[in-house]
C-alpha cells in the first residue's frame, strides 16, 4: 500500500524497502538469512574480513536483514521517519544521511566486536537523531509542534536503547553509532526554517507569517561528506592496528 500511493512523493524510501526485500529474498533463497555463512558470504558485517580490506561490508549490511521479523520491524521504522526526513532534506540529502549513518553504526559495531552483523537499525537510528536536531535548532520556529516531537522522539529512542541493553542479539553499539553521527549530521546540516512576514496578501492588506526551511549551500554537503570518509577510513584503520 505504501509504495502504490507513496513511491512518488518520497521515492527513495520506496527504493530502500525494495531493496531490503530483494536483498532477503537472495539470502532466504540462498542458505537463510539467520545463516551466517550465507550472511558473510553476501556482504555482512565480520571483524576479521573487514580488517583486511573489505570495507564494503561497512555498508552492505546497511540492506541485510537477520530473519523475517528483523525485517518487519526495520521496514516499519523506514515508513515511519523515513517520509518525515525525505521531505525534510529531499531524496537525495535524505540518501546521504541515511547511508552515512549506517555506515557510522557498523564502524561502532566493528570497534565493538568482531561477530557477524547486519541491519538498517544503525542508519534508522541515524534518520532520528538527524531529526531530532533539526528539531531541536528549530524549535523556536516550530514553537509546541517541535517541542513535543522532540519529547515524544526522546522517549521512543530511549526506549529502544533500554531495550537493546536489556535484550541479548540486539547490536546496541550500532544505533549508538548511527543515532550520535546522525544528530550531528542534522545539527551540522538541517536546514534551518525562516519566519518572514508578508504584508500583503491577493491585494488585500493582511500580516501574513511564512515560515521558509532553508537547504544548507551545497558546498557544504559535499565537503561533509568527504571529511566523512577520510574519517570513517581513518577510524577503521586505527581500529585494525589496535585490535586485529
Amino acid at each position: 500500500m505504501f509504495l502504490s500511493y507513496k513511491y512518488k512523493e518520497f521515492p527513495v524510501v520506496g527504493i530502500l524497502l525494495l531493496i531490503n526485500i530483494f536483498y532477503f529474498l537472495i539470502l532466504e533463497l540462498n542458505g537463510g538469512s539467520k545463516n551466517w555463512l550465507t550472511l558473510v558470504y553476501y556482504g555482512a558485517k565480520e571483524g576479521i574480513s573487514i580488517s583486511r580490506g573489505e570495507y564494503w561490508r561497512l555498508i552492505t549490511p546497511i540492506f541485510m536483514h537477520i530473519g523475517f521479523f528483523h525485517l518487519i520491524v526495520n521496514s516499519i521504522g523506514l515508513i515511519v521517519f523515513g517520509p518525515i526526513m525525505e521531505k525534510i532534506f529531499g531524496p537525495a540529502r535524505f540518501t546521504l544521511i541515511y547511508i552515512l549513518s549506517g555506515v557510522w553504526g557498523n564502524i561502532f559495531s566493528f570497534i565493538s566486536s568482531v561477530s557477524v552483523g547486519a541491519g538498517a537499525s544503525g542508519a534508522l537510528f541515524g534518520l532520528a537523531g538527524c531529526y531530532a536536531a533539526y528539531l531541536y535548532i528549530n524549535k523556536d520556529d516550530l514553537g509546541k509542534f517541535g517541542r513535543e516531537s522532540l519529547v515524544g522522539l526522546t522517549w521512543i529512542v530511549g526506549i529502544n536503547i533500554v531495550f537493546g541493553f536489556t535484550v541479548s542479539g540486539i547490536d546496541n553499539s550500532a544505533h549508538l553509532g548511527g543515532l550520535f553521527s546522525g544528530f550531528i549530521f542534522g545539527y551540522l546540516l538541517a536546514p534551518r526554517i525562516l519566519t518572514t512576514f508578508v504584508s500583503q496578501f491577493e491585494s488585500m492588506e493582511i500580516n501574513v507569517e511564512k515560515k521558509v526551511s532553508m537547504q544548507r549551500p551545497l558546498l557544504l554537503w559535499v565537503a561533509f561528506v568527504i571529511t566523512n570518509i577520510i574519517i570513517n577510513f581513518l577510524v577503521v584503520r586505527i581500529t585494525i592496528n589496535a585490535f586485529y
